[in-house]
């Protein structure tokens, strides 16, 4: 199985950076018109957007199941210093896969752990909010299904 997020990415940036222009256009001609209540109820529904968007930390995933081998590559779509990671491993080597759901099921986080020669190892959490429901279920299947 391959899968990568890019074409949602691509569609859910365009998306907030539209809807985030398009309210500060519609915060500047409410201020050229004084209507600054106005102002306010959109001025804190963009903090509220900007806060969201951080706490969701939506991620570029790329999975790859092949050759009894997983490879996940991943980083942040929005951040300043930008990270790139990359997990493999073979899938006999897997012990635990573990999905935390935290804001009502929007962020799930995969935990994954692994037995090395050295003992376990844990890998940090992989943000899976910017992947669509469906895959979600399908690529956590997909790992859970190696263990067995």
């Amino acid at each position: 199985m391959l899968y990568n997020n890019k074409k949602h990415l691509a569609f859910l940036k365009n998306s907030l950076m539209v809807s985030g222009l398009g309210l500060l256009l519609t915060m500047s001609v409410a201020v050229f018109f004084q209507r600054f209540e106005i102002v306010l109820v959109l001025a804190c529904l963009l903090i509220t957007g900007l806060v969201l968007n951080r706490i969701l930390n939506f991620n570029y995933v790329r999975f790859q199941h092949e050759n009894s081998k997983i490879l996940i590559r991943h980083y942040a779509l929005f951040s300043v210093d930008r990270s790139y990671e990359s997990i493999e491993f073979p899938t006999i080597s897997l012990r635990q896969v573990k999905i935390k759901k935290y804001l009502f099921g929007l962020k799930w986080d995969l935990y994954l752990t692994v037995k090395l020669k050295q003992g376990m190892a844990s890998y940090p959490a992989i943000c899976l909010s910017a992947v669509p429901f469906g895959e979600r279920k399908k690529i956590v299947e997909e790992i859970r299904e190696s263990i067995k």
